[in-house]
């Protein structure tokens, strides 16, 4: 096992988890989201867990 396979699965998990693409950024050093972005390839429903959090926020405004 590399560093670099701990630093992926790290990114990996924090991603997965529903944290904040530009949060994992921060914590990985990355100059560019671009590059955090590439983290993202591991994640299957990626797609559907922003829709869901994009509707929770907007339930947070109606709400409001």
């Amino acid at each position: 096992m590399r560093f670099h396979d701990l630093r992926h699965a790290h990114a990996s998990w924090l991603l997965s988890g529903g944290a904040d693409l530009q949060v994992v950024k921060e914590r990985l050093g990355h100059g560019s989201l671009r590059t955090t972005e590439k983290y993202l390839h591991t994640l299957p429903d990626a797609d559907e867990t922003a829709l869901d959090a994009l509707a929770k926020v907007r339930g947070r405004r109606s709400a409001g």
